[in-house]
């Protein structure tokens, strides 16, 4: 099978020649991201390289307001650090300016949100007074993309959900204390940019766009951040007309969600996912895959569930052991073998390099030999 057959085999639940490896966040197609990994990144790229089978986002854009309205202006400047540069960022809208500041880094590190667009109730209103213009947004990309990547990896049109839209005018902080305080105008604004989204998907999927799309942002309504009820009315309720608009159109949709999910597990049925990731175990989540399988494995495909942490830190005996168990216990189908994140630091350590290259050669054999037994 190519990467491409068997990563959508996988997320129909099908039979598969080996259990998919897709390595998040080692981009080795992108030739730009290549060159500017640090030279300790070379064995993992090119060990993906030959044996990774890689999801490879388009995404969508559409900026925080899903809206093509010319009556919002951004401006911004960038004040020059050392490590750091910080991008001002100011939001012009029909009622008054919102100002949002943000770290990037020269080093290829993670950014930071210093000062969000939103700080109260005022400032919410004036991004809902940006009136709603629907995006048509080029698709030619995605088709240049797909016939670049052939049959080597799956496109998926990615996108965040519609919480995510609130999460990032807000963070996290103000957004589960006004899960509280401000409960309709957190409903309704989510229930208004999931009708914008379902706009925008539609039109998406009537260009020809698909059939795999890739959503996250459901982290922001999961214990402890907030209760199962809150993950139904902010996330299940507004998101599964989305996904059934997909589903409709032969599409499938996988979803990215880290944090503990047990409580909340069969809600991810309900809102029409097909392909879950990275279902953490203890501690950083609390679904052991094995129990995840017996509960949702007859209708979503699990995506997972090697711990970033581990590839980092861990004995590589430790390593090649739980990608042995993950494979056991997530396969034969219905199953991706991926860490639970991307490699996140400017250089990669020896036992780091070493794990990666374990994980990828023990999931070459066992993966194989796993689906033909």
């Amino acid at each position: 099978m190519t990467s491409r057959e068997r990563l959508l085999a996988a997320m129909r639940r099908q039979a598969v020649d080996r259990v998919p490896l897709h390595v998040r966040g080692v981009n080795f197609w992108d030739e730009r991201w290549v060159q500017t990994r640090h030279e300790s990144y070379a064995p993992v790229i090119e060990a993906v390289r030959e044996h990774g089978d890689p999801f490879i986002g388009w995404g969508v854009g559409g900026g925080p307001l899903l809206s093509s309205s010319d009556e919002v202006r951004f401006e911004s400047e960038v004040v020059p650090g050392g490590d750091w540069n910080e991008r001002i960022t100011t939001m012009h809208t029909p009622r008054g300016p919102l100002v949002a500041r943000h770290l990037s880094s020269n080093r290829g590190l993670p950014g930071m949100q210093r000062e969000f667009y939103v700080k109260d109730p005022d400032d919410l209103d004036k991004v809902v007074s940006v009136p709603f213009a629907p995006l048509r947004p080029d698709t030619a990309g995605f088709f240049e993309l797909r016939e670049r990547i052939g049959e080597r990896g799956l496109v998926t049109c990615d996108f965040v959900n519609p919480i995510s839209y609130l999460h990032d005018l807000v963070g996290s902080e103000l957004l589960g204390i006004w899960s509280r305080t401000e409960r309709r105008a957190v409903e309704g604004f989510i229930r208004g940019w999931a009708e914008r989204l379902l706009d925008l998907i539609a039109y998406l999927l009537d260009m020809g766009v698909g059939p795999a799309f890739r959503t996250l942002g459901h982290e922001f309504a999961v214990p402890p951040l907030m209760s199962p009820r809150d993950f139904r009315e902010l996330c299940i309720e507004p998101e599964a007309p989305i996904h059934r608009r997909i589903h409709d159109a032969g599409g499938l949709v996988h979803i990215h969600c880290h944090g503990p999910m047990d409580k909340v597990l069969e809600g991810f049925i309900d809102i029409g996912c097909d392909c879950l990731h990275p279902i953490e175990p203890p501690p950083m989540g609390d679904a052991e895959l094995a129990e995840a399988k017996r509960r949702v494995g007859h209708r979503i495909c699990l995506e997972g569930n090697l711990q970033i942490g581990d590839l980092y830190a861990a004995p590589t005996r430790e390593v090649v052991a739980k990608t042995e168990a993950a494979i056991r216990d997530g396969g034969p189908t219905g199953f991706i073998l991926c860490p639970t994140a991307s490699p996140h630091t400017e250089v990669l350590t020896d036992l780091t390099v070493r794990n990666y290259v374990a994980m990828i050669e023990t999931a070459g054999e066992i993966g194989r030999n796993h689906c033909a037994s």
